[in-house]
């Protein structure tokens, strides 16, 4: 089926409305951002988490929640202590 050179002309001259504008940029915005976004936040994780500052850090963090658990443990619930099996 052979379109009319009118109705060809036609759509190609088409006027794009600022909403349609908006729809292919924004889905076009949306597929590559998916996309690269991911690559480059995992890259970015990898390298932060794998530095020896992090995993200070991490290890601060986790002396600290240790510390508060135990002594929450040992002074409000001294019961769960002395179940413990050594």
């Amino acid at each position: 089926m052979i379109l009319s050179q009118k109705i060809l002309k036609k759509l190609i001259t088409e006027e794009l409305t600022k909403a349609d504008v908006k729809d292919i940029v924004s889905s076009e915005f949306d597929r590559i951002l998916k996309k690269e976004l991911k690559d480059v936040v995992r890259d970015e994780l990898i390298k932060e988490l794998g530095s020896k500052k992090t995993k200070d850090a991490l290890a601060e963090i986790s002396k600290k929640v240790i510390k508060k658990l135990y002594k929450d443990l040992s002074y409000h619930h001294p019961y769960i202590i002395d179940r413990i099996k050594v």
